[in-house]
């Protein structure tokens, strides 16, 4: 379950818990280290917490050899690709350093040079940005193909969808049959407005509905993880569990679901 409140307009800059009012994000947790290299959207929708103005850092040192690059928009980086590529030549301890973008890579600055210069320079299980609606489908596909010509397979793609927004509940439906038929993962992520102290999709409670209803809010998450088992496996590892809340004629004693 989710807990989320709404926040005023006035609270919403800095995001609680964002270090958007501080220096330079750079923490060591257990074997990975995550940092910061970009702050700032120019998009500006009205689900972005990012600031407005466009901020660069330079690489801190690195001390791990799992680095987590928690940047909303790292390719709007005009240097996106020399920076990437710099990151390649990184070592901790004699040994190369494995990358990953934490948030969902923007499809609108991802090229065939980019997507290549992050599968050399070890960039590990690349995320999408599926924001916008389902007619953005030939688009996402596109980038889809970029990465999988640079040599990513297509389960280790995933795709994020914005949930409890604009978007409806059917339409990210949609989404997730063109997912399956693209064998690609998904990442779903809450929207509502606002979050409070140690809350939101961090926290444990109940969701906050704003554009859906709390049923289609639980029900598309319980779909998401099964729509990543099926891409993962191959098959459904998890037939006598019932995740497909909206067919209310399918329990879990049927027959079919129990592969009888």
């Amino acid at each position: 379950m989710i807990t989320q409140i709404r926040l005023n307009d006035e609270k919403k800059a800095p995001f609680y818990g964002t270090t958007y009012d501080r220096p330079q994000y750079n923490v060591v947790k257990g074997a990975v280290q995550r940092i910061e290299l970009h702050r700032g959207c120019p998009w500006q929708h009205e689900y972005c917490y990012e600031p407005k103005e466009a901020e660069d850092f330079p690489i801190p040192e690195l001390v791990k050899n799992q680095v987590q690059i928690l940047d909303m928009n790292f390719l709007s980086r005009c240097d996106a690709l020399e920076v990437i590529k710099e990151l390649g030549k990184k070592r901790v301890n004699g040994k190369p350093v494995i990358y990953e973008f934490v948030c969902g890579i923007d499809y609108r600055f991802l090229t065939d040079e980019i997507a290549e210069a992050m599968r050399s320079n070890r960039f590990i299980r690349p995320r999408i940005a599926w924001d916008d609606p389902f007619s953005e489908q030939t688009k996402i596909k596109d980038a889809i193909v970029t990465l999988e010509a640079a040599g990513y397979r297509r389960n280790e793609i995933s795709a994020f969808m914005i949930v409890n927004w604009r978007v409806s509940y059917s339409e990210c439906l949609r989404k997730l049959d063109l997912m399956k038929v693209w064998n690609i993962k998904v990442c779903d992520c809450c929207y509502d407005g606002g979050y409070g102290p140690g809350v939101g999709c961090r926290g444990t409670g109940v969701a906050v509905p704003v554009y859906w209803t709390l049923e289609d809010i639980q029900d598309i998450r319980l779909k998401s993880r099964k729509h990543n088992q099926l891409v993962l496996f191959g098959i459904d590892p998890q037939i006598k569990v019932n995740q497909y809340r909206h067919c209310s004629n399918f329990t879990q004693d049927s027959p079919h679901e129990v592969g009888k």
